[in-house]
């Protein structure tokens, strides 16, 4: 992508399934199916900033870091380098990039490289804040326990969500315009992963991999960029090496598992460690760690018409905290709304699955995942306070 431009603007709209917007996207410029690099919003940005995938990036968690080894955008010398105005949880991303500086979009100093994250399809579904991407009236948890039962109505409020999110994204633009760097800013939209809207029992993110949460959009806009539906699939590592191939200045991004504009690429890998942010409550968390404690990973394989999923873990355990979320609200209310207990529990425990029709099997793609993961780095990983659990808990997160 030989733009030559002199600022990048990267805008991350939370939880923005692919086939939610990427018809509209599709207007304004080359748009991407795109494979997620986790159904984990840190571990997500983790790839999108850095263009490595999980292992290697070694961010799996709102608890951890980028290793000292790591480059991301935020390390690009020649550039100013900086991430959305303080709020919400654009915090908690900076954190794990070293606290980059905070601007706004009006007044990023060119050169930039900016990064913004904003609500888009997140829960609760059309109910932000926008000055300060702070919750309205409900956390995500207490939305979620009112609207479990309502599936068609948060359907609605997630479209209506997304909806407003993109007319935020589309004053951006205009700031650009009005400030003249339209023709020399090369802008990013994407998503850190989908949103399940009800499907197999769940809302929300996190707990499974499946097409509504993996595949996701990434569109390229600039006057000379033609817009359309690009076929074919592009990944978030292919993000940083695409974003530095447009720009004016050699930059040193380091190594990364991405390559140009997704060239030739087939498969993507999708990756979740899953941390707990808290503790449970006496005698389930005495158990839990009786049992072992709680390791779960979920690891699979994507082309563009579908995918192999592995869930590796201890069926105790994990069958434990299936029954903790299941005696729990909102969870447990949206799984048994639609007696979908068992379909549930299947994904949720360790196994395998496929969804739609990848053009693999399930041993290629084991053997794929497995050199993925020879090569992975353990991540810098520290205690978060308790007001950063409790933000964490109103969230979705467990």
């Amino acid at each position: 992508m030989k733009l030559d431009v002199e600022n990048v603007l990267i805008y991350v709209d939370d939880a923005v399934r692919y086939d939610a917007i990427a018809d509209t996207l599709s207007d304004f410029g080359p748009t991407h199916k795109t494979i997620a690099a986790s159904t984990h919003t840190p571990t997500s940005f983790g790839s999108l900033l850095t263009g490595l995938l999980p292992p290697r990036s070694g961010i799996h968690s709102f608890k951890h870091t980028v290793p000292p080894d790591v480059r991301s955008v935020f390390d690009i010398e020649t550039y100013e380098t900086s991430m959305g105005s303080e709020g919400g949880m654009n915090d908690g991303i900076a954190d794990i990039f070293g606290s980059p500086a905070r601007t706004t979009i009006e007044e990023a100093r060119p050169p930039f490289v900016h990064v913004v994250r904003r609500p888009g399809g997140h829960a609760p579904y059309n109910g932000f804040e926008w000055e300060q991407y702070e919750y309205a009236d409900e956390t995500a948890a207490e939305y979620f326990d009112r609207i479990s039962n309502q599936p068609e109505q948060a359907r609605i409020d997630y479209e209506r969500g997304v909806e407003r999110s993109f007319e935020e994204f589309q004053r951006v633009l205009g700031v650009l315009k009005e400030r003249g760097l339209a023709d020399d800013t090369l802008v990013v939209y994407t998503s850190d992963h989908g949103e399940l809207l009800g499907e197999y029992g769940f809302f929300g993110h996190t707990h499974a991999a499946t097409p509504e949460v993996v595949y996701v959009p990434t569109t390229f806009i600039h006057p000379e960029l033609e817009p359309r539906q690009v076929d074919g699939l592009f990944h978030h590592v292919d993000l940083v090496p695409t974003v530095a191939d447009a720009m004016a200045q050699d930059v040193d991004i380091g190594e990364t598992d991405g390559v140009i504009e997704g060239a030739d690429r087939k498969t993507g890998y999708n990756h979740l460690r899953h941390i707990r942010y808290g503790t449970l409550a006496d005698p389930l968390e005495r158990l839990l760690q009786m049992t072992g404690g709680f390791e779960r990973t979920i690891q699979s394989l994507w082309d563009a018409n579908g995918g192999h999923v592995f869930v590796d873990g201890s069926h105790v355990t994990a069958s434990l905290i299936y029954l903790v979320l299941l005696l729990q609200k909102p969870f447990g209310k949206q799984v048994r709304y639609g007696n979908r207990v068992l379909e549930s529990y299947k994904m949720f425990t360790p196994g395998h699955a496929s969804y739609g029709l990848p053009g693999f099997d399930k041993s290629e793609a084991q053997s794929k995942i497995d050199l993925i993961l020879e090569g992975e780095t353990a991540g810098n990983e520290h205690d978060i306070d308790a007001a950063t659990a409790e933000h964490l808990e109103e969230m979705g997160y467990l």
